[in-house]
């Protein structure tokens, strides 16, 4: 038996070379079939209905004091979210490394230094990744939801650093008791009548927490009064038709100890608007009121003074603010000079002071009212980059 020589020098190359554009082509063909992250839009704008907190578009503006401010808002490429500590003169960017491409962001502010945010994912069929901080932004603890957030607002509240709770796109509402390594999910009693879908989660208390959404028929919402770890439907009007879609927004808690949440049904030329609050007699509403079909944003200062924006579609609009003094009884009605088509946000800081968040193209613009709307002042959002957030780490 004799041994077979080196085959030529050319037959060798020639098969790496082969080999080398196969498994690249294979790279650029796996490369192409990733999914892409959406680029920030120059301005986004909120759907039909939002009340209250339940605004759901990504772009928020949230002041827990007068000084302190929390906002998300489209930069380049990609959204981020922002603290000002100086009435907003002046804005810092605290979003959480990790997540810069996000195909939007979603934040529950809880205080003037904590606060939960949750990217959404750029498809579906992705889970969300979440961060939460106690210190203003500075360092961040992160997780990973079991799969889509829904897009909320407050799809999240993180009751402590052990217990986090999460709503889904799917409506599933799930919890974690180990700072988000795990999750189950809960099981929530249907209305007596029509149908609630969940979309956000707050507590008012560490024992008192509320599921609200969106409701078929009906006006509900789900309570707890042991931290979560058994619900209850509570309806607070059946007076809607069979058909009408009713929203509500989650409840705040009021210095005089009730909570108070806001519902709005939406119809072809008008909106219906009533005022919830529960005290220890139980829920009372005040009268519905009528207004334009627009996009809605809500916001009390307490049980009695609240604000209602009304940004009309029609090209040139200028968006109109209800205020009320007695719990949503009364309304009056004054013209601002924001355009309805730009405005994004309202967070009423006190009965006198308003702020709400504009964007004009990529241009970011707060206007503020300090004399309840008498006069407004116009001013761009300056935002600068501080140090990097720090990332304590994954959960999940």
């Amino acid at each position: 038996m004799t041994a077979r020589g080196a085959g030529p020098w050319w037959r060798t190359w020639r098969a790496l070379l082969i080999a080398a554009v196969v498994a690249l082509g294979l790279v650029i063909f796996g490369i192409s079939l990733l999914p892409v992250a959406p680029v920030a839009p120059d301005s986004a704008l909120p759907p039909d209905t939002a009340v209250g907190r339940l605004v759901e578009q990504i772009e928020r503006i949230n002041f827990s004091t007068a000084q302190v401010g929390w906002a998300v808002v489209p930069t380049r490429p990609y959204w981020r979210l922002v603290r000002t500590t100086d009435e907003g003169s002046r804005w810092q960017d605290v979003t959480p490394p990790g997540n810069a491409s996000n195909g939007g962001v979603v934040m529950t502010v809880v205080g003037p230094t904590t606060a939960v945010v949750v990217f959404l994912a750029y498809q579906y069929i992705r889970d969300s990744t979440f961060a939460y901080t106690s210190d203003g932004g500075a360092a961040w603890t992160a997780g990973i939801l079991p799969n889509a957030v829904s897009t909320g607002p407050d799809p999240m509240y993180v009751l402590n650093s052990h217990q986090i709770f999460a709503v889904l796109g799917s409506g599933t509402v799930v919890s974690s008791g180990n700072g988000g390594q795990t999750w189950s999910a809960l099981t929530l009693p249907p209305p007596a009548s029509g149908s609630c879908l969940p979309t956000s989660v707050w507590f008012t208390s560490p024992s008192s927490g509320w599921l609200t959404g969106h409701c078929t028929g009906v006006a509900a919402l789900w309570h707890s009064s042991d931290g979560g770890r058994s619900w209850q439907a509570l309806v607070l009007s059946t007076s809607y038709a069979s058909s009408a879609p009713v929203a509500v927004a989650p409840p705040l808690a009021t210095p005089s100890g009730g909570t108070l949440t806001t519902v709005v049904a939406t119809g072809r030329t008008t909106q219906s608007l009533r005022v919830f609050y529960d005290t220890a007699a139980g829920v009372t509403a005040a009268p519905a009121v009528a207004l334009p079909a627009g996009r809605l944003m809500v916001s009390f200062a307490n049980p009695l003074q609240g604000w209602v924006f009304d940004a009309p579609r029609a090209p040139g609009a200028l968006t109109l603010a209800y205020s009320t003094s007695n719990g949503g009884i009364d309304w009056s009605l004054r013209t601002t000079p924001i355009p309805a088509g730009q405005v994004t946000g309202l967070d009423l800081v006190s009965p006198e002071s308003v702020v709400a968040l504009a964007l004009d193209g990529r241009e970011k613009i707060l206007w503020t009212s300090s004399n309840a709307g008498v006069s407004w002042s116009k001013a761009q959002m300056v935002i600068f980059n501080g140090p990097v957030p720090r990332v304590n780490g994954i959960s999940g």
